[in-house]
């Protein structure tokens, strides 16, 4: 069950981080109502605010008690928040407010059809990073732990079609049901800041805005 729900909350936490108040310097996350057989212990990404493209170092700490699931329903619901209101992010391209309805072939399915021109690339990183902590198969899942420490993954540019998913501060709760029974199984609820990476200016016109500064 842990595998199939990790999937699931790895893509939610990297689209995210390709996607006003204050900026946060931490990421800051709740669990908001998962099943007592699935204990979340600690979950961080560095730098904060994340910054695309870039590296981002994630580390997180899980552990389930429960037996084997075979498969997960995956809602997200993603909000930007400004200064007057906190706007709601839409489903476009599988990114944003968006359900997944089988996390078991959540990966296999981001890479055949690489939603928005890059999911295809995170999610071969997801299962690479499975990978190095044993983990090479999502359903049926087993009981188990999961430790990864500041695992490094590369997050591309937002690409234009994604452009409502511009620099600012986001909150998305993801909550994982179980198929066959209904049973909700994870609630996570996350707050990260996003910025793009300003490219340095070069060129004769860099060059006259500077003269023209002085």
């Amino acid at each position: 069950m842990l595998r199939s729900a990790m999937a699931g909350l790895l893509c939610l936490l990297l689209w995210l981080g390709v996607c006003a108040a204050a900026d946060l310097t931490k990421l800051e996350w709740s669990d908001c109502g998962s099943d007592s057989g699935l204990t979340i212990h600690k979950i961080d990404i560095s730098p904060m605010p994340v910054v695309v493209p870039g590296d981002l170092h994630l580390t997180i700490n899980a552990s389930s008690t429960r037996k084997q699931l075979n498969q997960m329903k995956l809602s997200v619901h993603v909000k930007r928040d400004t200064f007057l209101l906190n706007i709601p992010i839409p489903c476009l391209f599988h990114v944003g407010s968006c359900t997944y309805d089988d996390t078991c072939t959540l990966l296999a399915t981001m890479q055949k059809e690489n939603w928005a021109g890059i999911m295809g690339d995170i999610g071969l990183q997801i299962q690479q990073m499975l990978a190095s902590v044993g983990i090479t198969t999502y359903c049926p899942a087993v009981v188990q732990s999961i430790d990864l420490q500041d695992y490094v993954l590369k997050m591309p540019a937002v690409p234009s079609i994604l452009s409502w998913f511009a620099e600012g501060n986001y909150e998305a709760t993801a909550t994982a049901v179980d198929t066959a029974t209904g049973e909700q199984m994870l609630c996570l609820n996350v707050k990260l800041t996003v910025k793009e990476k300003k490219e340095p200016c070069t060129g004769w016109l860099c060059g006259r805005r500077r003269r023209s500064q002085h």
